[in-house]
């Protein structure tokens, strides 16, 4: 619990330099607006409370505390925190322009890496030859 809260407050932090095409808002679980909530579930973005797999594997322990979704004005950079990983980046738009999705995608992990480093002076997992380690790329 304790480090689910510490990587949401470190978080919240990083989000808040975020400028350009990837400054938004931070909303996170605990005390989250249920207007709020149910546009975020309609839009697709929000994850919910109740899957057996995840109580299972002990992902849901003390939900939803230390849990929230970042995302751009445009709706179109993400960055779910402590769902089941402590981040999950999230680049996506309407049509085919891939090149656009994966540039931000990009530019996106960069700039929180950036602003986590400047926080914290932690780093996330980068190997020379494969990049920054993703679990869902």
């Amino acid at each position: 619990k304790d480090q689910r809260l510490g990587v949401e407050n470190l978080m919240k932090s990083a989000f808040q330099k975020l400028t350009g095409d990837l400054a938004g808002d931070y909303y996170p679980l605990t005390g989250m607006d249920e207007s709020v909530r149910q546009q975020l579930v309609d839009d697709h973005f929000l994850f919910v409370s109740g899957d057996p797999n995840l109580q299972v594997a002990g992902m849901e322990r003390d939900w939803p505390e230390g849990r929230g979704i970042f995302h751009n004005k445009d709706k179109s950079f993400l960055v779910w925190v402590n769902e089941e990983d402590q981040l999950r980046i999230i680049s996506m738009q309407k049509g085919g322009d891939v090149k656009a999705v994966f540039e931000r995608l990009a530019n996106g992990i960069k700039a929180v890496g950036d602003s986590v480093k400047s926080e914290s002076s932690k780093e996330f997992a980068f190997d020379e030859q494969y990049g920054f380690i993703h679990s869902c790329p």
